[in-house]
C-alpha cells in the first residue's frame, strides 16, 4: 500500500471515472470529450426541466421545495466539471507531484517513511470502499422510495420530483422516460461526486502524509542535538545534511498545502453554499410534511457538507502539530548560521497554512459550528 504501484492502481480508477463523466484530468486534458458533451445535455435538460416543473407548480411552495432540494446539488456538481476541466493540467501536476517527491523517494525509506505511506494507502481504499458502499445504498433508497409511494400511497413517482416537458408521470411513456432519464442523470451525478471527492481526498491524505514525513525528519534531528556524546563526537556534518533534509520538506510540505488549498477553494465555497440553502429546506420540509424522502436528502446533504470540514480540521491540526514539533527543536544547539535559518523557518511556520472557504473562512469545526448556530 505504500508503493508507487498501489498509488497508480488508484489513479488508474480514478481515470476510469473521468472518462465516464467527462473530465479526463490523465488522458485529455482540459478538453472536452464526448461524454463531455453527454453529461452537459443532460445537465442542460434538467434545469429546463426544473424550471418548467416550478412554473407548473407555482401555487404549490411546498412542492416548489420538494423540486428545489436538489437543484443546490446539481448546480455545484456542474460547477466543479467545469472548475477539473479548466485546471485539469494542474490537478494533473499535482498528482504527479504526489508521486514524484512523496512516494518515489519514500517508498523504500525507513521504517517510519514506509509507515506513514503504508497507513495512508490503507485508510485511502477504506474510504474508497465505504464512498462505494454509501453510493449504492443512496441508490438502492431512491428505488424503495418509488415502491414505497406506489404500495403505501397509491402514488406512481419517479425517483425525483421534476418533470421532464410534455413527458407527463400519468401515461406509460411518460414515466418510463422520466425514470430512464432520472436513473441516468443520478448515475452520472452520483459517479462525478465520488470521483471529485475521493481526488480530494487522495489529495488530502497525501499532503498530510508529507507533512507526517517531515514531522518524522524533525523529531530524528531533535534527538541528534539531544544526544550529548554523538553532539560531541560529531563534527556537525551529518546534522547539518539532517537539518538540510528538513528544510527541503518544509519548503515541499508548504507547497503540498498551498496547491491543495488553491485547487480546491472555490470548491469548498460552492459545498458550503449548497449544504446551508440545502439543509435550511430539507429541515423545512421535515417540520411542515410528512414526506419521509426529506430526511434521507438531510442526511445526504449533512454528511456531504461535515465531510469537507473534517478534512478542513484535521489539514489544521497537523499544521499546528508541525508548529509544535518546530517549536521543540533545541535550536540554540545548532551553530549560528543554522540558528538563523531556523528563524526563517519558523516565521514562515506563523503563516496560516489551512484550507479556507476561499478565503472567506477558514474550513474548520469553528465555521462549521457557527454556520450551524446561524
Amino acid at each position: 500500500m505504500a508503493t508507487v504501484e498501489s498509488y497508480r492502481n488508484l489513479v488508474k480508477l480514478l481515470c476510469i471515472s473521468s472518462k465516464i463523466v467527462g473530465v479526463e484530468v490523465w488522458t485529455a486534458p482540459g478538453r472536452f470529450r464526448p461524454a463531455s458533451y453527454y453529461l452537459s445535455f443532460h445537465v442542460i435538460v434538467y434545469f429546463v426541466s426544473t424550471i418548467y416543473t416550478l412554473a407548473k407548480y407555482s401555487n404549490d411552495p411546498l412542492h416548489m421545495m420538494k423540486i428545489l432540494i436538489t437543484l443546490g446539488t446539481a448546480v455545484v456538481l456542474y460547477m466543479k466539471f467545469f472548475i477539473v476541466i479548466l485546471r485539469s493540467f494542474e490537478y494533473k501536476s499535482f498528482a504527479d507531484l504526489i508521486e514524484e517527491e512523496l512516494l518515489k523517494p519514500f517508498e523504500n525509506g525507513n521504517a517510519e517513511e514506509v509507515a506513514v505511506l503504508e497507513r495512508t494507502g490503507r485508510i485511502l481504499w477504506v474510504i474508497g470502499r465505504l464512498m462505494f458502499m454509501c453510493f449504492a445504498c443512496s441508490g438502492v433508497f431512491f428505488g424503495i422510495y418509488t415502491v414505497y409511494e406506489y404500495y403505501v400511497n397509491g402514488a406512481l413517482v419517479p425517483l425525483f420530483l421534476y418533470e421532464l416537458p410534455y413527458y407527463d408521470w400519468s401515461t406509460t411513456g411518460g414515466y418510463v422516460t422520466n425514470m430512464l432519464f432520472q436513473v441516468n442523470l443520478y448515475a452520472i451525478g452520483v459517479i462525478g461526486a465520488s470521483f471529485i471527492e475521493f481526488l480530494f481526498i487522495m489529495f488530502a491524505l497525501y499532503t498530510l502524509a508529507y507533512v507526517d514525513i517531515f514531522l518524522v525528519h524533525l523529531r530524528e534531528l531533535r534527538s541528534l542535538l539531544d544526544d550529548v556524546e554523538f553532539v560531541k563526537k560529531n563534527n556537525g556534518s551529518e546534522i547539518r545534511q539532517k537539518w538540510m533534509e528538513c528544510i527541503l520538506n518544509h519548503q515541499q510540505a508548504l507547497r503540498f498545502l498551498d496547491s491543495i488549498e488553491d485547487l480546491f477553494k472555490l470548491m469548498f465555497l460552492g459545498q458550503v453554499w449548497n449544504g446551508v440553502i440545502s439543509l435550511c429546506i430539507g429541515m423545512l420540509l421535515i417540520l411542515m410534511t410528512d414526506w419521509y424522502a426529506a430526511y434521507f436528502f438531510v442526511l445526504v446533504i449533512f454528511l456531504d457538507f461535515s465531510f469537507y470540514f473534517l478534512i478542513g480540521h484535521y489539514v489544521e491540526l497537523k499544521v499546528d502539530e508541525m508548529y509544535d514539533t518546530i517549536n521543540s527543536v533545541p535550536w540554540y544547539k545548532f551553530p549560528i548560521i543554522n540558528q538563523k535559518e531556523f528563524i526563517f523557518l519558523l516565521g514562515r511556520q506563523q503563516r496560516p497554512m489551512i484550507m479556507t472557504v476561499y478565503g472567506f473562512a477558514p474550513l474548520n469545526f469553528a465555521t462549521y459550528t457557527n454556520l450551524g448556530n446561524n
